[in-house]
């Protein structure tokens, strides 16, 4: 009986690991040359294969998260008016 209740719980966390490498995230905190938060920053994710464009804007505290990206590799592009646009590429999720 072991056994089988030990196979069952075996396929269930290895269902579980392909379904988690089939998506990632991307998350970070905007700020400026001070180290003070940038809220309301645009965050612009494009998975560079495909094209597919993500954008999310920063919180009060500067924050973003960036869900669900399909695995690949991407391009970071952060701006806001009277910034200067931080561009970051060469990202592999």
């Amino acid at each position: 009986m072991r056994t089988a209740i030990g196979f069952v719980i075996a396929m269930v966390l290895a269902g579980s690991m392909v379904w988690a490498q089939s998506t990632a995230q991307i998350q970070g905190t905007v700020l400026d040359s001070t180290g003070s938060a940038v809220p309301g920053a645009d965050v612009k994710a494009t998975q560079t294969q495909t094209g597919a464009v993500r954008n999310v804007t920063s919180g009060a505290d500067g924050t973003y998260v960036l869900s669900n990206l399909p695995i690949g590799p991407y391009r970071i592009e952060v701006s806001k008016q009277g910034f200067t646009t931080y561009v970051q590429t060469g990202i592999t999720l």
